[in-house]
């Protein structure tokens, strides 16, 4: 039986428009090329699982690690994050994705797959995901905001499965957030497939692919749900944390 697919929005199948941050920021006389920007979010990212893991400090700005990691002066960062939110508050700057996320996306919908979005976001995910063309893979969108909790909260994960009428070993969450995505998953005793593109998390354990793209091919193996690899955290406490994506 085919498992009901419940994916991340931010950073799994939505992305930031690197184009636009780097127009903005070359405004402030620097340049970062844009496959510098993704790399240092995927960073970021696993910076945020560390403190998340050793209990540590994770409430950090995003812009401002990324900035400070690519060397712009820190009197210009207040400038440059403040230009990036005018410019995400005119236009969200959550409307970007790659061909290879319509074509995986369009493939396992070919191959009968249903497939939900659960997703920390701030109310707009649904509008982001139709922007670009995303939206009719989806039968639902969860939207954090609206919903009222945050994952890795179980709370979310449980609402998704009571509108869609699922049990959590139906299913399979794909996300990249370690510490929220995987372990909101495993709380309620779903399986959890985690992205790393850049492998950044070698030695952590359960399974994971580099992208979205992958997800086909990894169905294709038929694998076994209830396998402990898609259960790292399973015996994790969930704390709530407001992660965007």
């Amino acid at each position: 039986m085919q498992p009901y697919l419940l994916l991340d929005a931010g950073w799994t199948v939505l992305f930031p428009d690197y184009r636009i941050i780097r127009q903005v920021i070359q405004q402030n006389g620097y340049d970062i090329p844009e496959e510098r920007l993704e790399r240092l979010m995927a960073e970021f990212i696993r910076d945020y699982d560390e403190r998340l893991k050793n209990n540590s400090q994770a409430d950090f700005d995003l812009f401002e690690w990324i900035l400070t990691r690519a060397g712009v002066d820190r009197q210009v960062i207040p400038a440059v994050i403040s230009q990036l939110l005018a410019r995400d508050a005119e236009k969200s700057l959550w409307t970007y994705t790659y061909p290879w996320v319509h074509e995986a996306l369009a493939r396992l919908a070919r191959q009968g797959y249903r497939m939900s979005v659960i997703s920390n976001a701030d109310g707009h995910v649904a509008q982001e995901l139709d922007c670009v063309g995303l939206a009719p893979y989806f039968e639902e969108i969860f939207d954090s905001h609206l919903v009222g909790y945050a994952k890795p909260d179980p709370r979310l994960f449980e609402h998704a499965l009571t509108k869609l009428g699922l049990h959590p070993e139906e299913c399979l969450f794909v996300g990249d957030v370690y510490y929220v995505d995987v372990l909101g998953a495993n709380q309620v005793g779903m399986a959890a497939l985690h992205l790393d593109r850049y492998g950044l998390y070698e030695g952590w354990p359960g399974y994971r692919i580099p992208t979205i793209a992958a997800l086909p091919d990894f169905l294709a193996q038929n694998p076994d749900l209830r396998d402990e690899g898609f259960f790292p955290l399973r015996r994790e406490k969930a704390e709530t944390v407001g992660l965007s994506g």
